[in-house]
């Protein structure tokens, strides 16, 4: 780790800066884990705009407060599709009358509660 921060030591920051800016938005934004040298560059000029950056959404998971099971919205895809059905829960949650919650998400993982 200390020999790469020596290497970027020697290369002044406006050069490394032009370097970055060549970069597409999603990879310059992964530039910042690199060092902190990288990251200090990218936020100090302002290179990562996030108004550049791709957002995506690939449905949403709506839960009516247990009047069915949490449904899945989303647009018709050509590329893999998102399974919203639930079929993967033991089959003491697939029971009509059993009740479903999302307690929490986190970078597309749901932790649900069934009742």
């Amino acid at each position: 780790m200390e020999e790469q921060e020596d290497l970027v030591k020697p290369l002044p920051s406006d050069v490394l800066a032009v370097i970055l800016h060549r970069l597409a938005p999603r990879f310059l934004a992964a530039s910042r884990c690199i060092c902190n040298a990288w990251r200090d560059v990218v936020d100090g000029c302002g290179l990562l705009q996030t108004d550049h950056l791709p957002l995506s959404l690939a449905g949403i998971f709506i839960n009516f407060q247990c009047l069915d099971i949490t449904k899945f919205f989303s647009r018709p895809a050509m590329d893999r599709s998102i399974c919203g059905n639930h079929d993967y829960f033991p089959e003491a949650a697939a029971d009509i009358h059993s009740c479903s919650k999302v307690i929490h998400h986190c970078n597309g993982l749901l932790l649900v509660a069934v009742d």
